[in-house]
């Protein structure tokens, strides 16, 4: 068992890069949106099939790329049954996705100045379509552009908390675990990146108070 300080407590002069991950600490998102938009359409056991700690093998698929959109809205209408429109499927499945608040942006291009930025998320294309399209058109710059390298799940095949992802940015980006930083507002995700050997610390704040609280901001400044 992981002592919680090791969750909690990081030495701010030894980092030099930091890995956020995306939904629930960047981006505000909120599951029981989705459960309702879907209970709206007439289902009414969509929380058995997703939730933010369970999901069914389709919703891992598309996560890992490994089917394609078409594919995952005729399995959902299949597991749902319901004869549900492609762009009713994809408005409840988007309704989770809240607001990146330009506070948070406004953090990443002053760490930006001390630190070396990644992003690790688990998602699937269909969200990244939408909260990228209107990331681009509140703030006129793409997502990604915020970052050195921005590791998608969809896009690379792999998924927290599985080992090999996190082996696959700390190899790829040549990254120092001890000297990086991983963000996360899930405990499983944290536990795995701190058995390959991250800093890793577990979010239960806004991560501005993170920044502001540990003086990640003041570090090389």
């Amino acid at each position: 068992m992981i002592e919680q300080r090791n969750l909690m407590t990081f030495d701010p002069q030894k980092i030099d890069a930091i890995v956020f991950d995306f939904g629930g600490v960047l981006l505000d998102i909120d599951f029981s949106k989705t459960i309702k938009a879907f209970e709206e359409l007439g289902v009414a056991s969509f929380t058995e099939q997703y939730s933010a700690h369970i999901q069914a093998p389709l919703f891992r698929e598309l996560e890992t790329g490994s089917i394609e959109p078409s594919s995952f809205r005729n399995g959902l209408r299949n597991i749902l049954g319901k004869a549900i429109s492609d762009e009713e499927l994809d408005q409840a499945w988007n309704a989770l996705l809240l607001d990146f608040p330009s506070s948070r942006v406004e953090l990443l291009r002053k760490a930006a100045k001390n630190y070396r930025l990644f992003l690790l998320s688990n998602t699937n294309i269909i969200h990244y379509q939408k909260y990228n399209t209107e990331f681009n058109s509140n703030y006129g710059i793409n997502l990604d552009d915020l970052f050195e390298k921005a590791y998608w799940s969809f896009q690379i095949g792999m998924r927290k908390p599985d080992s090999e992802i996190y082996d696959y940015v700390i190899k790829s980006s040549n990254l120092n675990p001890a000297q990086t930083l991983f963000i996360d507002d899930s405990l499983v995700n944290i536990n795995a990146a701190i058995e390959r050997g991250i800093t890793s610390y577990h979010l239960t704040q806004d991560v501005t108070e993170l920044f502001t609280n540990n003086g990640l901001l003041k570090v090389n400044s």
